[in-house]
C-alpha cells in the first residue's frame, strides 16, 4: 500500500479517536496502530520489540491511570521507539532527538537532505518524485480553483443554479476537524517516511564508553603535569572528606537526640539534607570528571587520589542513607506527599550516580558512559513511576497509616482519589469537619459526572470495572 494512502487512512483513525476527546482507550489503540505501521516499513532494519512493548505498556499505564506523569512518559517512550526503529544501537538521548526530528520536522529535514544530495550528485536532474504524480497534484489544485471560480459566475447568471447552490449544506464540514485530520496525516507520514540521520547516528556510535590508553612516552612527557593534578586533587578530596565527616557526625548526634522534633524541624532537617546532598553530588561529579578526564587514570602514582575519591563516594552514600532515614521519619509523622516521594526518587538516582561515578574510575570509563548510563537510569525510573497511581497510593497511605491525615491536601490531588475520600468521609464522619466534607462530596460528584460523560474513545479502567454497577 502507498505511504500516502496509509497516512490518510491512519489520519482518519487518528481523528476518530482523538478529536475533542480526552486520553484513555484511544491512546492504547493508536499505539497498536503505530507499532503495526513501523513494522511494515522495517523490512531492512530490525524492529525494536523491547521498545515497542514498552511503548504499548506506557499506553496501558495511561488507560489505567491517566495522569500528567503517565501521559508525559508515554510520549517520551513514543519518541524513543521511533528513534530506536531507525537505529537500535544509538543512545537513549540520541534516539529521543531522532524521534523528535522524525515526528515533527521529518518532511522538512528529508527535503533539505534531498536537496543536498542532489547538489552533490553527478546527475542533479534525477528525482524521486514521478512527474506524473506532480502533474496530478497540479491538475487537482487547478480544477478545484476553476470549479470555485466558475461556480460563482454561473450562480450570478442563473437563478435556478443559484438556488441549487444555496441548498447545498456544508455545515458538517468543520475547519478545526479538517486541520486536526491533516495534522494526523502529517504525523503518520513522518512516521512512515522517517528522517534517517546518518550523521547523528555515526557521531553517537563513534563515542566510546572507555578512555583511550596513552602510550608510555605520553605519560612520561606529562609526568610533571599528572603529579601536580594528583597532588591538587588529593588535597581537595582530603579537605572535602574531613568536612563531610564532620557534617555526618553532627547529623548522627542530631538523629540520636531523644528530644521531640516539631513538624517544621522535620521539614527543615530533610530539606537541608537534600540541599547538602545536591551540592555534594554536584561537586563530586564535577571533580571526578575533571581529575579523571584523561591520562591521570593511567598514572601509576594515582592511588592516593583514587583512595580519597572512593572515600568521598562512600561518605556521600552515607549521606544518602541519613537523608533517606530522615525523610522516612518525616513520612511516618506527617504522611506521604509528592515532594516526599520525590526526595526518595532523587536519593535513588543519586545513589545510581555515585555508583556510576565509582565505575568510571575503577573501569576507566568516559564521560559518555556517565551520560548514557544516568540518562537511561532516569528514564527507567520515570517509566516505573508512570505505572504507579500516585494519587491513590498517597491517599491510601495517609488515610490508613496517619492518625490525623491532611484531608485538605488530599482533596487537592487528582480526581482519581475521589471515591477513597468519599468512602472515608462516610465511614469516619467525626474525623472530617463539615467544610471539608462538602469539598469531598463535590469532588466526588464532579468525578462521577466527568466519567459518565466520557465516550468509548476516552474510556479508562474505571469504565471497564464499573460497567455493571
Amino acid at each position: 500500500m502507498n505511504i500516502h494512502v496509509k497516512s490518510i487512512v491512519s489520519a482518519f483513525a487518528f481523528s476518530l479517536l482523538f478529536y475533542s476527546k480526552s486520553l484513555g482507550l484511544n491512546l492504547l489503540l493508536i499505539s497498536i496502530v503505530i507499532v503495526t505501521l513501523v513494522k511494515t516499513i522495517n523490512n531492512i532494519r530490525p524492529t525494536p520489540w523491547r521498545y515497542a512493548i514498552g511503548y504499548i505498556a506506557s499506553a496501558v499505564f495511561v488507560f489505567i491511570n491517566p495522569s500528567v506523569l503517565s501521559i508525559f512518559v508515554h510520549f517520551m517512550v513514543l519518541l524513543l521507539f521511533i528513534g530506536k526503529s531507525i537505529s537500535h544501537k544509538t543512545s537513549v538521548y540520541i534516539s529521543w532527538l531522532i524521534g523528535c526530528i522524525t515526528l515533527f520536522i521529518s518532511s522538512a529535514a528529508n527535503y533539505i537532505q534531498l536537496k543536498e544530495n542532489r547538489t552533490e550528485s553527478e546527475n542533479p536532474k534525477e528525482k524521486d518524485i514521478s512527474p506524473q504524480l506532480i502533474n496530478r497534484i497540479k491538475g487537482g489544485l487547478v480544477a478545484i480553483l476553476l470549479l470555485f471560480t466558475f461556480g460563482l459566475l454561473y450562480r450570478n447568471a442563473n437563478p435556478v443554479f443559484e438556488n441549487l447552490i444555496e441548498q447545498i449544506n456544508l455545515d458538517f464540514i468543520s475547519i478545526p476537524w479538517l486541520f486536526f485530520t491533516f495534522l494526523g496525516y502529517v504525523l503518520f507520514l513522518h512516521i512512515l517516511r522517517p528522517f534517517d540521520s546518518k550523521e547523528l547516528i555515526a557521531f553517537d556510535l563513534s563515542q566510546s564508553n572507555f578512555l583511550e590508553k596513552p602510550t608510555e612516552l605520553v605519560l612520561i612527557g606529562e609526568k610533571q603535569k599528572l603529579e601536580s593534578e594528583s597532588t591538587l586533587g588529593s588535597i581537595i578530596f582530603f579537605s572535602l572528606n574531613l568536612l563531610l565527616v564532620f557534617f555526618l557526625v553532627t547529623d548522627v548526634i542530631y538523629l540520636l537526640q531523644n528530644t521531640k522534633i516539631t513538624n517544621s524541624e522535620y521539614s527543615q532537617s530533610v530539606h537541608q539534607g537534600v540541599y547538602a546532598l545536591m551540592f555534594s553530588i554536584v561537586c563530586a561529579i564535577a571533580l571526578i570528571l575533571y581529575f579523571f578526564r584523561g591520562n591521570l587514570n593511567f598514572y601509576k602514582k594515582n592511588q592516593r587520589i583514587k583512595s580519597l575519591t572512593y572515600l568521598w563516594i562512600v561518605l556521600n552514600i552515607t549521606l544518602v542513607v541519613f537523608t533517606w532515614y530522615k525523610n522516612h521519619l518525616y513520612i511516618e509523622a506527617l504522611g506521604l506527599t509528592y515532594k516526599r516521594i520525590g526526595v526518595f526518587i532523587y536519593l535513588l538516582l543519586t545513589l545510581t550516580g555515585l555508583i556510576t561515578a565509582y565505575l568510571k574510575i575503577v573501569k576507566i570509563r568516559s564521560f559518555t558512559f556517565l551520560l548514557r548510563t544516568n540518562i537511561a537510569t532516569i528514564f527507567t525510573m520515570l517509566f516505573i513511576s508512570a505505572a504507579i497511581p500516585w494519587d491513590k497510593t498517597i491517599t491510601w497511605f495517609n488515610l490508613s497509616a496517619i492518625e490525623k491525615p491532611d484531608i485538605f491536601y488530599l482533596t487537592d490531588l487528582g480526581a482519581n482519589n475521589s471515591e477513597q475520600l468519599f468512602n472515608y468521609a462516610n465511614d469516619y464522619p467525626h474525623r472530617i469537619n463539615s467544610e471539608l466534607k462538602e469539598i469531598v462530596q463535590k469532588k466526588h460528584a464532579d468525578f462521577l459526572e466527568d466519567q459518565a460523560e466520557k465516550t468509548w474513545q476516552e474510556y479508562t479502567i474505571y469504565q471497564i470495572v464499573n460497567t455493571n454497577k
